[in-house]
């Protein structure tokens, strides 16, 4: 009896310590596999810090930019932006242009007098310009645009007029060129409120030449001077110009108004003195500077 039981405690014995064995060496993998998990893509991690390293900068960035993504640039921003935005009135594409200034003559122009008889000569005068027209781009736009230039004749020239008439008042006069022209115009911007254009084209021109003379004309209590048109010939024919200027935006850089100053040169093809226009010059040059608003 006694050798049974010592065998019966020994196998037990052994059972147990077998046992203990594999339990040991088992919870190893039922810790592990405690903590896996399966994400939705297939990819195992077994802890919170390696699931973070899924997740790259790129992956991070890319949805931040998803979720909030950077604003459109506004109008005028952005280099080389030169179209306007669908965002903006179809009226912000309207180009308008006022200005005034004086007038030179240049070449045969300032030409006149007895070593010229031909030619009447003028001198210095004004200006006024006025327009409308459509930008295309920032950069490129047209205008059909309304010029008036008023030149003196010189003293000189009236004297010799005035004794070769025999009349015995002095003689006044001017000669008036007036214009419509289409005049296509490129802005070179240098920074974000000032820049540079270049303009030009051409169109229909009109020079008239006045000469007037002092009558006296009642003015309620006693009777005044007044320079009367005694004379004046006219003549319609074609013309170019072609100038350069700059601007200043001095309301912002984002206004589409602009400051600027601009020379031109205006060539006029008027005839030469004939029996219908006795004070034709022939072909005109006049250098008007004009100071004035853009849009």
């Amino acid at each position: 009896m006694v050798e049974n039981c010592n065998f019966s405690r020994s196998l037990v014995r052994r059972i147990a310590l077998a046992a203990s064995a594999l339990a040991l060496a088992a919870m190893p993998y039922a810790a592990k596999a405690q903590t896996d998990a399966t994400s939705d893509d297939g990819h195992l991690y077994s802890s919170s810090i390696d699931w973070k390293s899924f997740l790259n900068a790129d992956d991070f960035n890319a949805g931040m930019s998803a979720a909030s993504p950077s604003p459109a640039p506004q109008y005028g921003g952005g280099s080389g932006n030169n179209r306007y935005p669908e965002s903006t009135s179809r009226w912000s594409h309207l180009a308008l242009v006022a200005g005034a200034g004086f007038t030179a003559p240049i070449g045969n122009t300032t030409h006149g007098g007895v070593n010229y008889p031909n030619s009447i000569g003028e001198t210095y005068g004004y200006n006024i310009k006025a327009g409308a027209g459509w930008n295309f781009t920032k950069r490129l736009g047209v205008l059909l645009e309304y010029n008036f230039n008023r030149d003196k004749i010189p003293g000189s020239t009236l004297t010799e007029l005035a004794i070769q008439s025999g009349l015995n008042t002095p003689l006044g006069g001017n000669v008036n060129t007036w214009s419509f022209t289409i005049d296509p115009i490129f802005y070179l911007p240098i920074t974000n409120k000032m820049g540079g254009y270049v303009t030009g084209g051409g169109g229909f021109y009109r020079k008239v030449t006045n000469f007037t003379a002092p009558e006296l004309e009642d003015d309620f209590f006693f009777e005044v001077q007044v320079p009367t048109t005694i004379a004046h010939s006219s003549s319609n024919q074609g013309g170019l110009n072609i100038g350069v200027g700059a601007y200043w935006k001095a309301f912002g850089e984002d206004s589409n108004a602009k400051l600027y100053t601009e020379v031109r040169y205006v060539w006029v093809d008027s005839p030469v003195a004939s029996n219908s226009d006795p004070f034709g010059s022939g072909t005109s040059s006049l250098l008007p500077v004009t100071f004035g608003i853009r849009f």
